[in-house]
Parts: C-alpha cells; sequence; structure tokens
C-alpha cells in the first residue's frame, strides 16, 4: 500500500473508532482529524477554521503499491571490481545466490546497489577508521568509477539508476541519477518516490548490518519497527495535540505561577495601585479588566513625563571639538575680513568703476581727450597703464569677496550649533533641582550676540556652563528615571502582562479540554493499533524463526513494542526449554544473526513496499548447518512472491538448495587478475533438470522403461523451465503487473502452448524447424503419454540445444 493509501487506510481507521467511542466529542473528533493532516491544520483548528476534509475510500485494488525488480546491476571501478561486469538478475519473483569466494568482488555489487539506492552504506557508515571510506575506487580502474542499477518497474517498463563519481576524491561526492525507458535523464532518484520507502522497507541487509541491528540500541530497533506499521501519521498527531495540550495547560500554569509572584510583590509596594490589584488578584476569578486599567490607565498621562525624562537623560551639549573648532573658524574669518577690507576702500572701488567706464568709452571712440576733465588723452598708452591698475585692484577686491563669504559661512556655522541644540523640558512630575539651572544655560547658550567676535567668546565661554548644567540634570534624571523603573513601572508591566496570559489562558481553558480529549483517544487508538499490526508483524517474525532454529532450544516468543519516548524498547521473549526470558541474554551469535533475519524480512515484506526484491549479503557466515537448510526453506518461501537475491562465499547455501530441490539459480562470481570480476551463470534449473536426466539416462542399473520415462519427463520439465524465465523476463521488463505474468503462464498447461508464451509471435513448429529442434521436442511430447523409444541420452543432447536456443530468445 502506498503511503497515501496507507493514510487513508489509517484514517478511516481511526474515524470509525472514534463514531464508535460515545465518550469523545464532535470538537474532539475534529481535532484529531486536523492533528492528523497536520500542523497548520491543528493550528486552524485550534482558531476554529478548520473544515474537515472529504477523504476518497482505499480499494482493494489500489492497495498494492507499484512495485520494481532487479534485472542488472553494472560496476565499474568500484571496490573490487576495476573493468565493467555486470550481473544480470532475472526479474519476478525468484531465488538467485551471488556465490564466490571472499575477495571475488560479489559483495561489490551489493554496495554498489546499497549506494545507488541510499547514497551510503553501512558498512562505511559504522566504521569508526576512516581506512574503510579511503579505498573505495578499484586500485586498477580509478579513471573511471560508476555504478548502474537497472530494474524492471510494472506499468512504467526499465528504468536505470546511475552513480558516477567523476575525479571525486571523498565516496560522498558523487552525482546520482534515474532514467525510465523513453524518459530525459533526471538528478537524484526522488522521481522514482522511494525517499522514505527505502528507510521503511530497507530491501538490503548487509552482514554488517545484520550483526549491528540489535545493537544499535533498543530505541532504534524499535523505530525501525514502528515505522512500517503505518501508525507513523498517527504518532505524529498524538505528537502534536500532546504539544498542544502542553502548550494550552502552560498557559494557565504560567497565569497562575505569575499571579502568585505578583501578590507578594503587590504586598510589599506602598503605591495605593498595589493595593487594588492585590485584591483583584486575591479573589478566586480575579476581574482582569481592573487588573489592567490599574496596571494602564492611571499611567496615561505620566507615560509623556516618563519620555521627557529619558529624553534628558540623552541631552548633551553641543560637541567641545565642533564648538572649538566653529570658534577657531570664526575668528580667522574675522581676522581675514578685516584685512581684506583695508585694501579695498570705497575710495578704490569708485576709481576702479570710473577708470573701467574710461576704458570702455576708449574702447568705442579710439584717442581722445578725457571726457571727464578734458585735459589727459585717452590712447593706447594710456590704455596699458591703465589695464595693469586695474588688475592688481580687481585682486584686492576679489580676496575681500572671499573674505566675506568665509566670515558669513563661519557666522552661519556657529549660528547652526546654537540653533541644533533642543531645549531641555523639564517633566511635570518629577522635580528636579538640576532643571532651571539648566534651562538657565540653555537660555543664555541661545542668546548670541551680534557681533563676530562677540558670538565667538559667546560660544566658547558658554559651551563649558551648559556642559556642566546638562550633566547635573542628566544625573539627576537618571536617578529618578531608575527610581521610577525600580518601584511601580516594572509592577505595571507584569501586571499588563498577566492580563494577557490571564486572558488567553480562560480562552484556552475549553479547548484544553477537548485537546486533552483527543489525544487520550489518539493514544489509546495507537496502542491497540500498534499491538494488532505488531502481533501480525510478530507473527511473521516467529514463523521465520521456527524455520531457522532448526536445532536450537530457544523459542521465540512475544515481539512487543514497548514504552515511549526515551524509554522506548523492543521487547523480544523467548522460551528456553520452557523457561521465559529475554531474547537477546539467551542467544548464541547465530541465533541473534537468525534473529535478525527474522525481523528484517517481514520489515523488507510489507505490504506497502515497492520493492519486489530483496537482497542479502553474506547472511549465513554465523549459522551452523541446520540452521543454513532452514533459512534456504525461508529463502525458498519468499522467492513465491519476492525477487530474492543472496551474496556468499559459503558454499553450504548453494549446496543447501541443490540438496533441498529448490528453484534457484545461482551465479558464480570469478575474480581475475587486475581486479577483472567475471560472472558466469551457474545450473539454473532447467539445466539441473537437464543434468538429472541425462544423469538418469546414462545409468544402466535404472530399468530401460523407467530410464526413459524419467529422462522425457525431466527433459520437458527443462523446456518448460527455460520458457518460463523467457515468457517471465520479457513480460516483467515491459512493465506488467506480477499477478497477471503468473496467471498468464498458468492458464496454460500444456508445453505446446508455454513455448508459445516464450517464444511470443513466431510460429512454434517454424522455430523448431529452422533451428533444428523439431524431433526434440515432438519426442518430448510423444514421451508425456508413452515410453520414449528412443536413445534418452540422444534427447537429452538434442534437448540441451533446443533449451540454449530457447534462453537466447528476447
Amino acid at each position: 500500500m502506498s503511503n497515501s493509501e496507507h493514510s487513508a487506510d489509517l484514517v478511516a481507521t481511526l474515524a470509525d473508532r472514534a463514531d464508535q467511542d460515545p465518550t469523545i466529542s464532535d470538537d474532539a473528533k475534529l481535532f484529531v482529524f486536523a492533528a492528523l493532516d497536520g500542523d497548520d491544520e491543528l493550528a486552524a483548528a485550534l482558531e476554529g477554521d478548520y473544515v474537515v476534509q472529504a477523504r476518497q475510500p482505499v480499494t482493494e485494488a489500489s492497495r498494492e503499491p507499484v512495485g520494481a525488480y532487479l534485472t542488472g546491476i553494472e560496476v565499474t571501478g568500484f571496490r573490487g571490481i576495476g573493468p565493467t561486469s555486470k550481473l544480470d538478475i532475472q526479474p519476478g519473483p525468484g531465488l538467485t545466490i551471488v556465490a564466490g569466494r571472499n575477495g571475488s568482488g560479489k559483495s561489490t555489487f551489493a554496495d554498489a546497489l546499497e549506494v545507488a539506492l541510499t547514497g551510503d552504506t553501512y558498512r562505511w557508515r559504522n566504521k569508526k577508521t576512516v581506512i574503510w571510506r579511503e579505498h573505495w575506487r578499484n586500485l586498477h580502474q580509478s579513471a573511471r568509477c560508476s555504478v548502474a542499477v537497472d530494474l524492471a518497474e510494472e506499468g512504467v517498463g526499465t528504468t536505470r539508476i546511475g552513480v558516477d563519481w567523476a575525479d571525486a576524491t571523498d565516496v560522498h561526492e558523487h552525482t546520482t541519477w534515474v532514467q525510465r525507458h523513453s524518459k530525459p535523464r533526471e538528478s537524484g532518484i526522488s522521481a522514482l518516490g522511494w525517499d522514505r520507502a527505502v528507510d521503511l522497507h530497507r530491501p538490503i541487509l548487509s552482514y554488517d548490518e545484520l550483526g549491528g541491528m540489535l545493537h544499535d540500541g533498543p530505541a532504534a530497533l524499535f523505530d525501525k519497527l514502528d515505522a512500517i506499521l503505518g501508525i507513523d501519521q498517527a504518532t505524529d498527531a498524538h505528537a502534536r495535540l500532546a504539544a498542544a495540550a502542553k502548550q494550552l495547560a502552560e498557559t494557565d500554569k504560567a497565569a497562575k505561577a505569575e499571579a502568585r509572584s505578583l501578590k507578594a510583590v503587590l504586598a510589599e509596594s506602598a503605591d495605593e495601585r498595589a493595593t487594588v490589584a492585590l485584591g483583584q488578584l486575591k479573589k478566586r476569578v480575579p476581574d482582569i479588566d481592573a487588573v489592567r486599567a490599574v496596571a494602564t490607565g492611571t499611567d496615561s498621562q505620566p507615560m509623556a513625563d516618563i519620555a521627557r525624562l529619558r529624553e534628558l537623560t540623552r541631552l548633551r551639549a553641543p560637541d567641545e571639538r565642533r564648538v572649538a573648532e566653529a570658534v577657531a573658524d570664526l575668528r580667522a574669518a574675522t581676522a581675514e575680513l578685516v584685512t581684506a577690507s583695508v585694501a579695498a576702500t570705497e575710495h578704490l572701488v569708485r576709481r576702479t568703476a570710473l577708470l573701467r567706464q574710461a576704458l570702455d568709452f576708449h574702447k568705442d571712440h579710439g584717442d581722445s581727450l578725457c571726457p571727464v576733465c578734458g585735459v589727459g588723452t585717452l590712447d593706447d598708452t594710456w590704455r596699458t597703464r591703465v589695464a595693469g591698475e586695474l588688475a592688481d585692484e580687481d585682486e584686492g577686491t576679489s580676496r575681500h569677496r572671499r573674505a566675506v563669504h568665509h566670515r558669513d559661512a563661519a557666522r552661519d556655522a556657529s549660528w547652526s550649533l546654537v540653533r541644533s541644540f533642543v531645549d531641555p523640558v523639564a517633566p511635570q512630575r518629577f522635580s528636579l533641582s538640576a532643571a532651571p539651572p539648566a534651562l538657565a544655560a540653555a537660555a543664555r547658550w541661545r542668546r548670541l550676540p551680534d557681533d563676530d567676535s562677540a558670538i565667538a567668546d559667546h560660544l566658547e565661554n558658554l559651551r563649558p556652563e551648559l556642559d556642566s548644567a546638562l550633566a547635573g540634570l542628566r544625573a539627576e534624571a537618571e536617578t529618578a528615571l531608575s527610581q521610577y523603573e525600580d518601584t511601580w513601572a516594572p509592577i505595571a508591566v507584569r501586571l499588563a502582562g498577566w492580563c494577557s496570559l490571564a486572558t488567553r489562558a480562560r480562552a484556552e481553558q475549553a479547548r484544553l479540554s477537548e485537546v486533552t480529549a483527543a489525544a487520550d483517544f489518539l493514544k489509546a487508538s495507537i496502542v491497540e493499533l500498534r499491538d494488532t499490526r505488531m502481533r501480525a508483524l510478530g507473527d511473521k517474525a516467529r514463523a521465520i524463526w521456527a524455520a531457522l532454529r532448526q536445532e536450537s532450544n530457544v523459542d521465540l516468543g512475544a515481539v512487543e513494542l514497548k514504552g515511549q519516548a526515551t524509554r522506548r524498547r523492543v521487547e523480544l521473549r523467548a522460551d528456553v526449554d520452557g523457561a521465559d526470558a529475554q531474547a537477546l541474554g539467551v542467544m548464541s551469535q547465530g541465533e541473534l544473526h537468525a534473529l535478525t533475519l527474522a525481523l528484517f524480512l517481514p520489515r523488507a515484506t510489507v505490504e506497502g513496499s515497492p520493492f519486489r526484491f530483496i537482497v542479502l549479503d553474506d547472511p549465513v557466515q554465523a549459522m551452523d548447518p541446520s540452521k543454513v537448510d532452514g533459512f534456504a526453506g525461508v529463502l525458498h518461501e519468499l522467492a513465491k512472491t519476492r525477487q530474492v537475491v543472496v551474496f556468499t562465499h559459503d558454499d553450504r547455501l548453494p549446496q543447501a538448495v541443490r540438496d533441498l530441490g529448490i528453484d534457484a539459480r545461482i551465479v558464480d562470481v570469478l575474480r581475475g587478475v587486475c581486479s577483472e570480476v567475471d560472472v558466469q551463470d551457474g545450473k539454473d534449473l532447467a539445466w539441473r533438470y537437464l543434468d538429472d536426466a541425462f544423469a538418469v539416462a546414462k545409468d544402466d542399473r535404472v530399468p530401460n522403461e523407467i530410464r526413459n520415462k524419467t529422462a522425457g519427463m525431466l527433459c520437458r520439465m527443462a523446456v518448460e523451465a527455460a520458457g518460463r524465465d523467457v515468457y517471465m523476463g520479457r513480460r516483467f521488463r515491459s512493465g506488467d503487473a506480477r499477478t497477471e505474468i503468473e496467471s498468464g503462464w498458468d492458464a496454460v498447461p500444456k508445453t505446446r502452448g508455454r513455448m508459445e508464451l516464450a517464444l511470443n509471435g513466431p510460429n512454434v513448429e517454424r522455430w523448431l524447424d529452422d533451428r533444428g529442434h523439431k524431433w526434440a521436442f515432438h519426442a518430448l511430447g510423444k514421451s508425456a503419454h508413452e515410453c520414449l523409444t528412443g536413445d534418452p541420452v540422444e534427447l537429452v543432447r538434442r534437448v540441451r540445444g533446443l533449451v540454449r536456443d530457447l534462453k537466447a530468445v528476447r
């Protein structure tokens, strides 16, 4: 079931429980549904703005999510694999055992899959030394490092997940991508929708994780199992309600605690307002409005005085340096003007003007007698002399103008220092002895004389006086303000704060009871749902343990999730020869590994997982032979509905599979020089049938009739097994659903019909004839009804060719 369907199913279950519970009110139900929807929805419900949303029922047809099978893992330059090596995996339910000695590179395929799906590996994440994370690039193939995982998705088709390291030196500096058939490549694997599923239904279990799962702590194991029960939406909702109830209760607690504290403070205050407020707070139900009036009503006017008092604490005389600079500049400008004025008298100015007019006259009328006196002659000689004199006189006039401008600017700057000063305003409520002297000093400061030299003296002499007066006023204002703030003001502020707190507490009190009821309802529901669902999971775990335990004296009992918060844990009970015990305390290392498998496998195969595959890396190391046989049986059962891939260096598992006659594909991983890893098909079911048929055909001790009939039957089974692999592989790669594929195969019981399914189009007779297999196939058909008359060894030889060509069909 997908996450959304799990969610809808859970909400529907809780809605039914709520409808059947007469003790829970409609308002409490509203809070339950709001909390299930999320933080914002619960916040809206607490404010009265939430409306329950209509939810679509979950149909049986939608319960199983779209799943995916592995079709291959390709590795280049990663860990133990140098040149590119690919492990092809038959998609669909079935057991694949990947065998190889330690160091062969087989576990590199498992690590590659884990990195592609999770971005990391349990092996690296839990090793304390960095050496485990340093040698992730292959020593013999460092130029290119990449991983690719091929999938067959139901309803989608082929999909590839890729991981590339390029020139990275850190194992985590990789880029991950996913590409579906005929679709553009997308960054990351979020497009698959597996982000949460990888955590909930982790389909990979390495030997390191196998040994560490039970040692990660009780809370970690609790979380792993609890997460897959599909009740996390309810537990999250309960946490929201508990937090909301705590917050609502905290408001009332805080209001009462503040009232107790305020009563003690008010009792010690001599202020008459404190007496009024204390009288209200002593009541069982205080009048909040009356307390608020005491806290704020009488302070409306005095607060203006407080503002003035604070302004006085910040009042300063004009900056001493600026005043000194202004005084110096004004005096310099005045002296400069006096000097310039001596050189630029009024007579000189008038003479200059007259001469300029004479020059203009000469320019217009040429040489002539002076028009003023009628004696002198205005000629070129005169003009040259006068022009020189005027140039000298112009410079003097310019200096005079600049001096006037400088003096005016210096005077304005001095006036600005005076005008920018804000006169102190004495607050009416507070009697400040330093206020009159300061006000007088300020008034004197602002009364500027007219003379520039007097202005400079005024600034220089009165600034220290003003500064001293203001310093005294500041100190007194700070003292008065401190006294005020140390007495009533803090009390008033606290009373106003209590009023707001008490008002909110009274409004929230009604909601608190409903939120608490909602939280209690969810808590009880979670316990029941957890027990019910965990019981089913525990039953699966016990069934697996029963198969794995074999000769063990330890029988697994109840698997329960106990406690909450920091005390949450998984309680594993065991029965040891009739005595009850904690399982972890009485099990051997091999039994602990078996127990971990018993817990992991139901978690990985729980309804709702999109992973149709389970990958186990070296799971049998610590098992004794009897447990290996039991484990093979467990894998056989799992492989009926899941694609199971087991990596092992232990020959006991492949041998157990052969001994027990379990249908499995065995793949051998061989390592050559320079990290060249070769993947070879071991004997799958079709070839094993043919091996058995050949052994029977060659055995002269078996009566001819039995030998011929058995060899024919085994050859026919080999052809059907090969055809089934071809048919199912093609259908899975096309994205067809597993149920449709299996029902399609089961609906055709005869060998010829199954050949048609495998070939998917070509006429069976023509295909057989083209490849020279007609005799062998017809011999198989006859052997189903009558004893084989030809040579059984020749039949096996011919059928081997038929199976080989059939397996090549895609």
